[in-house]
This record gives C-alpha cells, sequence and structure tokens, in this order.
C-alpha cells in the first residue's frame, strides 16, 4: 500500500524537478499538496506529476492554509507530513503533534524557527558561542544589551531569506528604528554584530545521527543584498577550519534536540579565528545550494529531505573529493548597470555547469525583495578551491559587460 503524505508547500513548484525529473516520489507516495497561488508559481509544472490532490491558498492567509491541512488530514489516511520551506516548517510540526505523525514535533521545531529559543537552547547546552542577545518586545528591551560594545542587529525572530534585518550604531537610532515597528508579539530580538566570515553547513539527520554534512563560505554576507548586488558560495571540502564547522554544527543539533530531517546552519569567522553560531534552519538549504550539492556529491538534498519526511530510502550520492573538482556558486541580484550575462559560449572557459535564469526578480520598484531573490545565477567547477574563487571573480567582472 502506498505512503500517503501531506506536502506543506510555499516555494514555486518548479522547486520540486530537476533536469526534467521530479523531485517527489510520485509513484511511490499519494501526495496532497496544499500550496500558494497560481501568483506565486505554486501550481506551475503541476501537470507533470499528476498529484491527485491539490489544495491552493493565498499566499499569505495563514488560516486558509490551517483549515485546508487539517481537512486533508481529518478526510483521509495520510501517514506523513512533508516540509521543505521555512515558513511550512512550524505549520507542519504543529499538524505532526496533533495528529500523532511521526516527523518534527512542534517543540523542536520552535527551537528551530525561534531564534530567541534558539539561541538560548544552544547557550545552555554549551554548544556554540552566541551573540550577546536579548527579547525585544518594547523600546525599553533595548536597555538589556550592551550599547558600549558598539553595533546591534534587530530582527525578526521569525525571518527568513535575510529580510527584516536592521543594523543600528547607537541607543537612539535603535529607539528611532523601534518606532517603525511592530514590537508586540513577540516578533522581534535585539543582538550583538559579529563582524566575520559567514559559512554554512547543510546536514541530513536521521534516528539523531548527521548521515551527511557540508560545509561553504559565503562570498557575501546573505543580508547585504541589493539591486546589482552578488551573492554565492564555494564549498569547503577539506581544513581544519571545516572540521571545527562541522563538530559544532552537531553540538547544535544534539542541543535543540533534533533526530530527523535536513538543517541549514550559519555560522560567523571572526578574524580572531573564533567561530560564532548565528542561527540554524530545520529544512534544506534554499537558494543555488542544492543544485551545489548535487554537482559535488551526486544527490539532490532536497529530494533526501522529502524522501525521509515520507519513511522512504534516500540517496545521500557520494563522498567528495578534494583532489577531483569543488563547486560553488555566484549569484547576480536585478538592477545595477552594464550589459548583464554570460555568454553560453563562454561558459565552459569559466568553468560554468549550470544556469539558472530567474525573470521574474525584483519587485516593480526595482528592489531586491530577499537574498535568494536571484536575476541570473552560475553554478561553476573548478580543480581545486582558488582556481574556484578565481572562475567566480572573472564571471563577476563579465556579468555586467
Amino acid at each position: 500500500m502506498k505512503t500517503s503524505a501531506l506536502l506543506v508547500n510555499h516555494h514555486p513548484y518548479g522547486h520540486f524537478r530537476r533536469a526534467g525529473r521530479s523531485l517527489l516520489p510520485v509513484s511511490e507516495v499519494d501526495f496532497h499538496l496544499v500550496t500558494r497561488n497560481r501568483a506565486f508559481g505554486g501550481v506551475d509544472g503541476l501537470a507533470a506529476d499528476a498529484i491527485p490532490y491539490v489544495t491552493v491558498c493565498a499566499a499569505r492567509d495563514e488560516q486558509q492554509w490551517r483549515i485546508a491541512c487539517e481537512w486533508s488530514l481529518d478526510m483521509f489516511p495520510i501517514t506523513r507530513v512533508v516540509a521543505v520551506h521555512e515558513r511550512s516548517v512550524l505549520p507542519a510540526a504543529e499538524l505532526r503533534s496533533r495528529f500523532g505523525l511521526p516527523g518534527m514535533d512542534v517543540e523542536t521545531a520552535l527551537r528551530f524557527r525561534d531564534k530567541v529559543a534558539m539561541k538560548q537552547a544552544v547557550h545552555s547546552a554549551g554548544a556554540a558561542r552566541v551573540p550577546a542577545f536579548a527579547e525585544l518586545n518594547s523600546v525599553e528591551d533595548l536597555a538589556k544589551v550592551d550599547w558600549r560594545t558598539g553595533r546591534k542587529v534587530i530582527k525578526s525572530r521569525t525571518g527568513l531569506a535575510a529580510q527584516d534585518v536592521h543594523m543600528v550604531d547607537t541607543y537612539e537610532q535603535a529607539a528611532r528604528l523601534c518606532g517603525t515597528l511592530d514590537l508586540g508579539g513577540a516578533g522581534y530580538e535585539i543582538e550583538e554584530f559579529v563582524d566575520g566570515r559567514i559559512h554554512h553547513c547543510d546536514s541530513v539527520v536521521e534516528n539523531g545521527e548527521i548521515r551527511f554534512a557540508s560545509v561553504g563560505r559565503y562570498i557575501a554576507d546573505p543580508a547585504g543584498y541589493s539591486p546589482g548586488g552578488v551573492f554565492g558560495t564555494v564549498l569547503v571540502l577539506e581544513g581544519e577550519l571545516r572540521e571545527r564547522i562541522l563538530r559544532l554544527n552537531a553540538r547544535v543539533l544534539a542541543a535543540l534536540g533534533l533526530t530527523e530531517g535536513t538543517t541549514h546552519l550559519e555560522v560567523f569567522h571572526t578574524a580572531r579565528d573564533e567561530l560564532v553560531f548565528c542561527e540554524v534552519a530545520g529544512r534544506p538549504p534554499g537558494g543555488i545550494i542544492p543544485p551545489v550539492l548535487e554537482w559535488q556529491y551526486g544527490f539532490s538534498i532536497v529530494e533526501a529531505a522529502v524522501r525521509l519526511q515520507c519513511g522512504l530510502d534516500y540517496s545521500l550520492g557520494r563522498a567528495a573529493d578534494p583532489a577531483d573538482a569543488v563547486f560553488g556558486f555566484v549569484a547576480f541580484y536585478p538592477g545595477g548597470e552594464g550589459t548583464c550575462g554570460i555568454a553560453p559560449l563562454r561558459h565552459a572557459s569559466l568553468g560554468i555547469v549550470e544556469h539558472l535564469s530567474h525573470p521574474t526578480a525584483g519587485d516593480r520598484d526595482g528592489a531586491v525583495r530577499h537574498s535568494v531573490d536571484f536575476r541570473d545565477s552560475y553554478v561553476v567547477g573548478a580543480p581545486d578551491h582558488a582556481t574556484l574563487v578565481h572562475r567566480i571573480d572573472r564571471i563577476q567582472d563579465e556579468y555586467r559587460g
């Protein structure tokens, strides 16, 4: 008998198709899809997978989503709930907890979604140094942090894709900013600004064991997105820093109580060679990281996440050999000046193995909406780390003409 699963989806549906094939095990699972409306790409390409049960909801109507998901679980013999988008993690966990289904429960999901609860758990377990932080529910809470230590960061406790992140240098600047924010409902936190290069660690966890983990380094600050800007990552396949990040990742996931799922952790590496925890999400990495991991390791981490949550076997590909090749990506935000693009004839000489175009990037006013709102993305390969960095620099030079 086939497994029956509820997929709570906030991605464009194309997120689940790769190189002409589906990342969803539609031949093994009867999916009940609750997804966002056509204006946000929630059903684009859906016909190719012949999902038998589909409910379309307004993207921001949480009550509509809740009713649709609960109705599906009440009416059908669904045994699994699947979520691979940040907005879906907590609702999916609430459904599992309410209906007694396996997978990440609501208590664990809260520690992955609420940045205050997350840092409290990591700090209490001694898993990593965390930035000094405090809840920000009123202007009076600004006094809870030490302003003598310099710049602070004010951000949403449940934000994603580096949205709603604000840098402030003084108490007075922070107070003015608070006057423009809705601080009710435990929505914000304030924390120490950490100056360092940001690395990420992406994992697959089953039965409390990390089955796969990969380390990468961002080439820019995710919170620094702007029109005409650049973002990207290069994978780190060897070295002492990589091993330290892997150990920190393991301690953090244990502190948060994860027994099953995929994760995306970010950590600062400071000029003093200190690792400082930033945050971690209980879902696969977003943006162009999954294609990069697929080129490097030979499997889709999104597909592995879906299959794991459905209770199915999954592939972890192959071990990466630093002597073979290393991959990364460089992506360009909409806006900026000059001719944009890399001619296909130039791809091979620049090490470009895949180009992903996103023509709907940006908003009508020319602004960048979030940290993965790319116009063009290029997956790049090279025989070694230094060559990869050099190729990414050349691509940046050529992209703007």
